[in-house]
């Protein structure tokens, strides 16, 4: 998720106050409680100026059932407790629908209840429009289970800690709620959004694998027999050791190491020179573009190797059983930009795989002399790469060799 750049001029609902105001005032009062606070302000600006004993007189009495209805909402707080029901994790940009149960766990009824989630962090909102919510409950007995719907609009990619929901009851003066924290702390999953890169060209080659990859799937160019194992739904026939299912009456099926691949590494550079939403987006549509890579290439049953460079090498491997793009889309959820890379270290991090690598793709942010001796000396090694420049303003200097600059306003396409 893009870090978080304080400004008088970002976007209303990004403002913690701001925030924090809409999500309590919405369950402190009912809608026929913000509209006669709505009179009691204009109410207050009209007599105010004058001395006419009569222009105080609406205002007071309504300051006066106000009062009274905070004392009943504060006696008549709720004791529920409640329990999230995530669902999958969804990209950014979409809407996550999800359950909550509401328990009573008190000795009496209660009635007209509000739930909804607390402040939530930077990068998702509230959405209590959406055709799909429903906050609240009419009627709940002594240990009875109701089942709601909240709606969460999430904008960003990250993880995201959900700390607490919020529960009111607006009975018996219905303009009034005393809003009760319930700590339940959940985790929300919001993937990068991408769009699959079908027609991407890789330049590669098969190499050797000293060793092989065991837990990998059985297609391969060169297979050894490693042992035996329980048969598991989409294992081939051809593989089954019939001598071992005619002595244990069980389908058993014959294991190999595969030691020939094509092994694609993908890098992700996640230099961020400062915190503008411009920068910002450059660094998103790199993630973006990387899990597109991803998804097209696991799909050709290739085994791809994901370095993510910043303050430390995060290495990811998926492929050929190894591991889904659920998984690679949960590590790439949280990465987050680092202000200065060093090329340097990087280089010598990824010393131990470079040679393992039938080709590289390099997603870059800029090209300059760190990130050209980075891709000399991964060339030098005799690995083929394919470098992709994002930048929405002229490269640093020229590339010495083949490249594609990618700008932001191509980030929703396809690239070859």
């Amino acid at each position: 998720m893009p870090k978080r750049k304080y400004s008088f001029f970002m976007s209303a609902e990004d403002h913690t106050f701001v925030k924090r105001s809409v999500i309590y005032s919405r369950m402190w009062f009912t809608d026929i409680g913000r509209i006669l606070c709505g009179i009691i302000f204009i109410g207050g600006m009209v007599s105010s100026p004058g001395l006419h004993i009569d222009a105080y007189i609406l205002p007071s009495i309504l300051i006066a059932i106000f009062i009274t209805a905070f004392i009943f909402a504060y006696f008549n707080r709720p004791k529920i407790s409640v329990d999230r029901f995530m669902p999958l994790p969804c990209s950014a940009g979409d809407f996550i629908v999800y359950d909550v149960a509401v328990k009573n766990e008190g000795r009496y009824p209660v009635r007209n209840v509000k739930i909804s989630e607390g402040v939530l962090p930077y990068g998702i909102y509230d959405a209590p429009d959406h055709a799909s919510y429903e906050g609240f409950v009419d009627w709940l007995e002594p240990g009875e289970i109701a089942t709601i719907k909240l709606v969460i609009r999430c904008k960003y990619r990250d993880i995201y800690d959900l700390a607490y929901l919020l529960v009111g009851s607006s009975f018996p003066s219905e303009i009034l709620r005393f809003p009760v924290k319930i700590p339940k702390k959940d985790k929300l999953i919001v993937y990068p959004k991408f769009i699959t890169q079908t027609d991407f060209y890789v330049p590669f080659k098969r190499v050797y694998q000293p060793g092989g990859i065991a837990i990998s799937s059985n297609v391969g160019d060169s297979n050894e027999f490693l042992n035996t194992r329980d048969y598991r739904k989409g294992d081939r026939l051809k593989d089954i050791h019939w001598s071992s299912y005619a002595r244990t009456g069980k389908l058993i099926v014959k294991e190999y190491v595969d030691e020939y691949f094509i092994r694609i590494g993908i890098l992700l550079d996640t230099e961020q020179s400062s915190l503008w939403q411009k920068d910002a987006e450059i660094f998103e549509t790199r993630i973006s573009v990387a899990a597109g890579i991803a998804d097209a290439i696991a799909k050709k049953d290739y085994i791809i190797d994901l370095f993510a460079a910043g303050d430390i090498l995060h290495h990811f491997q998926m492929g050929r059983a190894l591991a889904h793009l659920e998984n690679l889309l949960e590590l790439l959820a949280g990465i987050e930009e680092t202000k200065n890379v060093n090329f340097e270290l990087l280089q010598d991090h990824l010393s131990p795989y470079i040679k393992q690598l039938s080709s590289m793709i390099i997603l870059l942010g800029d090209w300059d002399k760190r990130r050209q001796e980075l891709c000399d000396s991964i060339e030098s090694r005799g690995t083929k790469i394919r470098v992709l420049i994002f930048r929405d303003k002229p490269l640093t200097i020229q590339p010495d060799r083949e490249a594609t600059v990618i700008y932001t306003k191509d980030k929703e396409g396809l690239i070859r």
